[in-house]
């Protein structure tokens, strides 16, 4: 009824009916009247009730968006850039926590060589990088995709490259800088650095995990909060190839490491269990391996014996069960010492 008061027009009443007819509530339908009536107190285009409702498509004219619903229309769900943690706080996705074997994992100390053939590497790719981008804006070459990605090295690149190896030697492969620590120690602006860190990480020089640090406290209880991301460096192959930096490993690298990983097990297999378990990684597999050869290497005659002498007043052990005892994971690895 209150409708039907509203609308003067015989034409205006048969197209309510129509919405009804089609499903649209009254008050749907009241306020796209009352949109209507907006649209002509201030002199726009005014669009049909269907329209309006979403019953139609609008038609696309010069200065007016063509709008297909009005009413009833549902927004698109807001992207998340991140993720809740416990705390309820946001933190980036992929964030590990401060202090955690993650963390611990991702940092890797450089030496000095490497340190050195980094910042080389940088200076080469400036140079490269500014032939290249001259190249391409007189059009005398296409870039491939490795190529776009050295003419994207500016010298600030190279500045934060330098900063950060800095930095990584004085906290001893800990670097955690900020984005306001670098920005004070380049002087460029905060938008400067990220763009070239991210042209670092796209050619492969640095990488980078995001963390964030948790703590509670009786006044604020736990909470979350995102810290500055921890950096770590490396020379691809592929670049180290192109600068001239690249060497090739001696044959008999692969035989030297396994040579030294055998006198690593060795030294393990020959102290105490607690110390020992402390000086190996945490998962099941890596710790089989080196007590495995440990052992071995202690026991090279197994046919003598079939008998372990074990701490503890523990009862003895059968070598074979031993070994397949470590590397299925089970109980304290390398109770037993040499006979």
């Amino acid at each position: 009824m209150e409708l039907t008061s509203r609308t003067k027009d015989l034409p205006t009443r048969g197209v309510i009916e129509g919405l009804r007819a089609e499903g649209i509530s009254d008050e749907d339908i009241g306020t796209a009247l009352d949109f209507q009536e907006a649209q002509r107190r201030a002199g726009a285009p005014v669009f049909p009730l269907r329209v309006i409702c979403g019953l139609e498509a609008a038609e696309r004219r010069s200065g007016q968006l063509s709008q297909t619903r009005i009413l009833a229309a549902t927004p698109e769900p807001k992207r998340r850039k991140g993720g809740i943690h416990i705390t309820r706080n946001p933190v980036w996705a992929q964030s590990v926590q401060t202090g955690s074997a993650e963390e611990a994992e991702f940092a890797a100390p450089l030496n000095a060589r490497m340190r050195g053939r980094l910042v080389i590497a940088g200076k080469r790719v400036l140079k490269m990088g500014r032939v290249l981008a001259r190249a391409a804006r007189a059009g005398e070459r296409t870039l491939t995709h490795d190529e776009e990605k050295l003419a994207g090295y500016t010298p600030s690149c190279q500045q934060i490259l330098i900063e950060l190896l800095d930095n990584e030697k004085y906290r001893k492969g800990w670097c955690i800088p900020s984005y306001e620590a670098i920005v004070g120690w380049t002087g460029l602006s905060r938008s400067t650095v990220y763009r070239s860190l991210r042209a670092l990480a796209n050619i492969g020089l640095i990488e980078w995990i995001r963390r964030f640090a948790y703590a509670r406290d009786d006044d604020l209880g736990a909470r979350s909060t995102q810290t500055s991301n921890l950096y770590r460096f490396r020379l691809p192959e592929w670049l180290a190839k192109l600068v001239g930096l690249f060497t090739p490993l001696p044959a008999d690298d692969e035989e030297r490491r396994a040579d030294a990983a055998r006198d690593h097990a060795g030294m393990l297999a020959g102290r105490a269990p607690s110390a020992r378990l402390r000086r190996v990684p945490h998962e099941i597999m890596p710790q089989s391996a080196p007590f495995s050869s440990g052992v071995q290497r202690d026991c090279p005659d197994r046919g003598t014996g079939n008998t372990q002498e074990c701490h503890g007043d523990l009862p003895p052990l059968h070598k074979d069960s031993f070994f397949a005892w470590v590397e299925n994971g089970m109980g304290l690895v390398g109770q037993c010492a040499a006979p």
